[in-house]
């Protein structure tokens, strides 16, 4: 991990109409986002997590520029991408990739396969390497699909194999950052380790960076670097993997690892041990008073 940050995400503000008016007639709003800062290094995972509501998804969506801010910035390595539009936008989203909760709902049921992957490098206008078929087939191998099935539509994979095809859209355009909004969250558990472990292995071959957006923490566990927790709209916790699972700061943070059934004996052993420190330190300050 190097010490510029592949992106930087600076005082992200985002509000919604709420439809309603104050005694001034003035329109309501709800802040969504609320001034989050986050980076995301080369070859790291940044896991964003908090449960639903807490502005997470739609972060996810001013980052990649699915939409816009009212207020902050956007930098992909030191490039403010905030206003970009026309030309300049269409290159940054070969940048910036998004995959998908749900992979049915993502990927267009009329088109082939080799349409859904080979889409975001026609809609650049860029020239397919090799042909559409030798492309596709290339990257199906790489994200373990069968090549001989190019030419299916997506109803006729399993959930699973749907969200590989959406992993491959992803790598079609060789971007830098990856987001993957609630990318395992609807599959079955033995089909998010088997996805999860094939993320991994892209990110080692590729060099890019995840912003992982999650609500699970035994699968952000699995795949983070580093870890930043959100709670109306506001990060309020950042910090490694370990130091975030096994002490970490916030009470909101706190609550939230407390709420998760047991993940594993030694780690829960460890925030029982960083909880007991915690409370003897504070004891002996407030003694010394």
């Amino acid at each position: 991990m190097t010490d510029a940050p592949l992106c930087r995400a600076t005082g992200l503000v985002k509000e919604f109409p709420t439809g309603r008016r104050g005694l001034l007639g003035k329109a309501q709003t709800f802040r969504a986002v609320d001034d989050v800062s986050l980076e995301v290094h080369r070859g790291e995972t940044l896991a964003l997590v908090g449960e639903s509501g807490s502005g997470k998804s739609t972060t996810a969506r001013l980052v990649a520029r699915l939409m816009d801010a009212d207020a902050g910035r956007v930098e992909i390595e030191g490039q403010d991408v905030s206003a970009l539009s026309g030309r300049a936008l269409h290159g940054f989203r070969g940048s910036v990739q998004v995959i998908f909760q749900d992979p049915f709902s993502s990927l267009n049921p009329r088109h082939t396969v080799e349409r859904i992957v080979t889409a975001p490098l026609a809609y650049q206008g860029k020239r397919i390497p090799g042909g559409a078929r030798a492309f596709t087939r290339n990257l199906m191998e790489r994200v373990g699909l069968n090549p001989d099935f190019s030419n299916r539509l997506p109803s006729q994979f399993s959930g699973g194999q749907a969200q590989r095809i959406g992993i491959a859209r992803a790598l079609a355009v060789s971007p830098k950052l990856v987001i993957c909004d609630e990318a395992v969250s609807a599959l079955d558990v033995s089909v998010q380790a088997q996805v999860i472990n094939l993320l991994r292995e892209l990110q080692a071959e590729e060099g890019f960076g995840y912003l992982f957006i999650a609500h699970d923490l035994a699968v952000v566990r699995q795949i983070a670097t580093r870890v930043a927790v959100m709670s109306r709209g506001k990060v309020v916790e950042t910090g490694a993997r370990d130091q975030v699972f096994e002490d970490p700061q916030h009470e909101y943070t706190r609550a939230l690892l407390a709420a998760v059934p047991r993940i594993e004996p030694e780690w829960d052993a460890r925030r029982r041990a960083a909880e007991e420190r915690r409370r003897t330190a504070t004891a002996q300050t407030e003694a010394t008073r």
